[in-house]
């Protein structure tokens, strides 16, 4: 696999039930509709916005464009490439308000995305689900860790205008008008536009409902626990692509303590399990409630209904460096998949974390090649194991599959005062 360069300028499941009416969204597809929020305090010229796009087919063709600022760019990639896309650094969102940089990608043929939104000191990386895997109804999560700067959150309309009601769950000032705690926000958007807000509070829990269907994106600026601050921001799922079973293992660079959040939209049963300690808790509709991790171990969860689940890390200590926060999806175990694209990045250790049935974890391979002496952990509750690889610090695309087993895989990646995270992007085979 090689990765090349188009500098766009201005001018150019094993046993684990699903529930009953849950749809997986897959990260493949033909339409995309993407928006970078803002990243840290303001729009510097050091702003580094990429869109990572990976072809699976022959003479596949991509056009991208931006209405503000002004941007048309039209390239092909083939199977097994991906094409590095630099989008102007005006494209950032800066505030709560109105904006008109959404990007769109359209390719005659399927092809998926990483995003990344990169700064000095600030990092994080995100799908980009393809407009077939969006919906009308989603839950925002924000980090409930720090105090500076702004939680925030994202909406996109697609091709037709579209009315949105945002149901708070925290203090947002929108247009010069303040709207508290259980107030609804109702925004028409147009076809391509974007809306962002953004609070000095956690907006966890606030329901955001659509005409039509809309892209969203959750985060926070830059946010600071044990080192410098830095910009999370991951794309939602809606509700009808939740999952009810889910495995959260530990990170490999990371000893501390880390923030599960799971989102509910609704009232429903939750069991949990880490090592030998098992819980069973009831979470209330519209809520985020936090679980706790930490150590080498891994965290099971098992809900009577749709649930969305979202991994913090607080930054920390590792080979003398330290690294900053990331936010992170985590896939519901039926939505693993058969084969996988994972990216490195420069000036990072990048690892993979997998999360494999224990009988069919020895099938798993790297651009090929077997994963040798993995250190596999059982996750209790489960007849999964999980182990991390280390991919290195370089920027490339590797390929991580199975020939006959579904599986789950996580890239994270740490460096000197930031840190990214998000799921590896499936490519063949979901369950």
């Amino acid at each position: 696999m090689w990765m090349m360069r188009l500098w766009a300028k201005l001018c150019v499941l094993w046993g684990m039930s699903m529930a009953p009416g849950l749809v997986i969204a897959s990260p493949l597809g033909k339409e995309f509709a993407t928006a970078f929020m803002q990243n840290g305090l303001q729009q510097t010229s050091q702003a580094d916005f990429t869109l990572m796009v990976s072809g699976y087919a022959p003479n596949t063709s991509i056009i991208i464009y931006m209405k503000r600022p002004a941007l048309r760019a039209k390239a092909t990639v083939n199977a097994g490439q991906t094409l590095s896309v630099k989008i102007p650094r005006e494209a950032e969102m800066v505030g709560t308000g109105l904006f008109d940089s959404t990007v769109t990608v359209r390719a005659d043929k399927d092809i998926s995305i990483l995003s990344a939104s990169h700064k000095t000191n600030s990092i994080d990386t995100t799908i980009v689900y393809p407009v077939t895997s969006l919906g009308t109804e989603y839950f925002v999560v924000t980090p409930t860790v720090g105090t500076e700067r702004y939680r925030e959150f994202a909406i996109i309309a697609w091709e037709e205008p579209t009315l949105v009601d945002v149901y708070l769950k925290g203090t947002v000032t929108f247009q010069g008008k303040k709207y508290s705690h259980g107030s609804k926000i109702s925004i028409t958007l147009s076809p391509y536009q974007a809306v962002q807000l953004q609070s000095g509070v956690d907006v966890s829990g606030t329901r955001i409902v659509s005409q039509k269907t809309v892209a969203v994106y959750s985060g926070h600026t830059c946010v600071s626990r044990q080192v410098h601050c830095d910009h999370v921001s991951e794309q939602l799922l809606p509700v009808s692509s939740w999952g009810t079973n889910f495995i959260v293992p530990s990170m490999p660079f990371d000893t501390g303590y880390d923030i599960v959040y799971v989102s509910s939209s609704q009232k429903t049963h939750v069991d949990s399990q880490t090592g030998g300690s098992k819980t069973s808790r009831v979470l209330a509709a519209a809520r985020s409630t936090l679980y706790g991790i930490q150590g080498s171990t891994a965290l099971f969860l098992s809900a009577a209904s749709g649930i969305q689940v979202t991994f913090f890390c607080d930054g920390g200590t590792h080979n003398n460096f330290h690294y900053g926060p990331f936010f992170m999806a985590i896939p519901a175990v039926s939505s693993y998949c058969q084969a996988y694209n994972i990216y490195g990045h420069d000036q990072f250790e990048n690892y993979a974390l997998i999360i494999a049935k224990s009988s069919e974890a020895s099938g798993i391979t790297l651009d090929k090649r077997p994963l040798r002496n993995l250190q596999w952990n059982p996750v209790s509750g489960t007849e999964f194991s999980w182990a991390w690889h280390s991919l290195g610090r370089r920027a490339v695309v590797h390929v991580v599959e199975h020939p006959t087993a579904v599986f789950g895989l996580l890239s994270v990646g740490v460096g000197n005062e930031k840190a990214y995270g998000s799921p590896a992007v499936c490519a063949k085979g979901q369950a």
